[in-house]
């Protein structure tokens, strides 16, 4: 590891000023989960750490007046996991108590997850699964972009070398009426092979009004499938063919080639069950 600066801001503004100062020389810490280690192995050598996890601004989660839930960037995920969140959003907090380990789990930040947009990570999945925006500050100003787009489809997070994520926004309970996330990991501490986010909102006739589908650690970047949502649209939830529905998601998630590896093959079939039961959960906890 190579010498560094360390800088300690007191509050956001300071963050995003000393990010201005040091350019593309300086990354974000809050947890370190992943940052560490990659400046351990110098697949990362900044010259200054800004340290936010401790600016009380960017951590924590708050109902929002519209009913939007947000959380603050540098919010850990063992308190995420402490939140007891209504309806739906409580599947975002089972997520948390659900990803690696304790030890993780304690440092580890939401905003770092994001950052990192390591597809295989849970959270980047989830944020995109329920359409989620992020919120991002500069000295140039702030701005919010879906987090759909904050995913670059070739890898990557589109954030730029100066701004700081602060929070993570999520839609309000009327947005959907049940979420659901699945995924499989071969040990508990390890990444997922493959993990799926479905979030639907079913009418009062029992109809869907609303399915999205997001599969995760099977490309640079979690996948919105477009296709099976819209085949569903309007169908009846009570009697939706789920095998059948996570099967097509897997074919439009995972498509392959004649030379494709096992490991590929093996995704696909793990995303055609993890989407049949996030499917299946999701409009069951609709319904319910």
């Amino acid at each position: 590891m190579k010498p560094f600066d360390y800088l300690t801001p007191a509050h956001v503004d300071e963050a995003v000023g000393l990010l201005a100062d040091r350019g593309d020389t300086a990354r974000v810490i809050a947890g370190g989960q992943s940052l560490l280690l990659a400046m351990k192995q110098r697949d990362a050598t900044p010259r200054a750490l800004v340290a936010v996890g401790r600016i009380p601004a960017l951590s924590g989660w708050s109902a929002e007046a519209a009913g939007r839930l947000s959380i603050g960037a540098a919010t850990s995920y063992a308190t995420l996991e402490r939140a007891e969140l209504p309806g739906w959003h409580a599947e975002i907090a089972a997520v948390a108590g659900n990803l690696a380990d304790r030890p993780v789990r304690t440092m580890g930040t939401i905003g770092g997850a994001l950052c990192q947009a390591d597809p295989r990570f849970d959270m980047p999945t989830v944020a995109v699964g329920v359409d989620a925006e992020l919120e991002l500050l500069s000295v140039e100003g702030g701005r919010r972009v879906p987090a759909a787009a904050f995913f670059d489809p070739a890898g990557g997070a589109r954030c730029g070398a100066t701004e700081l994520l602060t929070t993570l926004s999520v839609p309000g309970l009327e947005r959907f009426t049940g979420a659901a996330f699945q995924k499989f990991r071969v040990r508990t501490f390890d990444a997922a092979l493959a993990s799926v986010l479905c979030a639907a909102r079913v009418d009062e006739a029992g109809r869907l009004e609303e399915l999205r589908v997001v599969v995760g650690a099977v490309a640079p970047a979690p996948l919105v499938v477009e296709g099976v949502a819209a085949d569903l649209a309007g169908a009846e939830a009570a009697s939706l063919d789920t095998v059948g529905a996570g099967r097509a998601v897997a074919e439009e998630a995972v498509p392959l080639g004649p030379s494709a590896s096992d490991l590929r093959r093996y995704q696909r079939e793990l995303v055609a069950v993890l989407a049949r039961d996030a499917i299946r959960r999701a409009t069951e906890t609709s319904r319910s």
